[in-house]
Parts: structure tokens; sequence; C-alpha cells
């Protein structure tokens, strides 16, 4: 991991990137931590409630987040001096999908 450290535009896109899942995970606890009741996924215009889950379905998401952030970093550091545009794809990738779940779990709780 000390590679990506050195690099300034890794260790910005990365870091904003963990604040980012932090976010998330702050978020989800603030709102789910103590509830019981079924919540809902995913909610179409047209059909009403699709899908219903538990809270432990709302940390999967996070979960799954946090370990494609992790192979993403990995990957980085390993194709830092093979490839070093592939380490900046890696890691402004690795932004933008936190992004995205950090507006799915916004869109959950606005729900909920």
């Amino acid at each position: 991991m000390k590679l990506i450290f050195k690099d300034k535009y890794l260790r910005t896109v990365f870091c904003i990137s963990l604040v980012v899942l932090l976010v998330v995970f702050v978020l989800i606890c603030s709102k789910f931590l103590q509830t019981q009741k079924p919540i809902i996924i995913h909610f179409d215009a047209y059909k009403g409630i699709d899908f219903l889950g538990s809270r432990i379905d709302v940390f999967g998401i996070l979960l799954s987040a946090a370990t494609i952030f992790l192979i993403n970093m990995l990957l980085a550091e390993f194709l830092f001096y093979r490839e070093r545009f592939l380490s900046y794809f890696f890691g402004a990738s690795t932004l933008f999908f936190t992004i995205l779940i950090l507006i799915v779990v916004a869109s959950i709780v606005s729900v909920n």
C-alpha cells in the first residue's frame, strides 16, 4: 500500500473514496441499526414495492462496496509500476463506484 500513498493523485482519490464509504456507514447505522421491521430495498413507480429486505441486506451493500474498494486498491498497487494508467483508472472507478453506493443507500434511506 505504500506505492499508493506515495502518489498524490491515488492517495487523494482513495482517501476520498474511504471517506464516502464512512459516510455511507454512518448513514446506514443512524437509520437502520435499531430497526427490526422489513426495509424497502427497491421501489418502482409503476409496480410499487418490489423487494423487501432486512438490515443485514443493507449492511451487505456496504460490505460488498468495501470489498470492491479493497480489491481495486490492491489492483492499483499491483499495477502501479507496470501500467500507471490502469492504477489511475482503478482509483477513479473506485471513487465513482463509492459515490454510486452513496446514492443507492441515500435512496434506500429516503424511501424508508
